[in-house]
């Protein structure tokens, strides 16, 4: 499992968030999504995300 650092939103907000325990990251059709075993715990228009980096565990 893995852990990303996220920083996404656009001009009235930024939100900068800790995902711990990932098993999956997808990119597809313009959203990148994070996924815990089989559910999907949080999706975000690609647009609107700033940096993406996958964290030593």
């Amino acid at each position: 499992m893995a852990t990303y650092r996220m920083v996404y939103g656009d001009d009235e907000q930024v939100v900068r968030e800790t995902l711990k325990n990932i098993d999956d990251l997808q990119r597809e059709d313009g959203w990148v999504v994070f996924f815990r075993g089989k559910e999907a715990i949080l999706r975000v228009q690609e647009q609107h995300v700033h940096s993406l980096e996958e964290l030593d565990g």
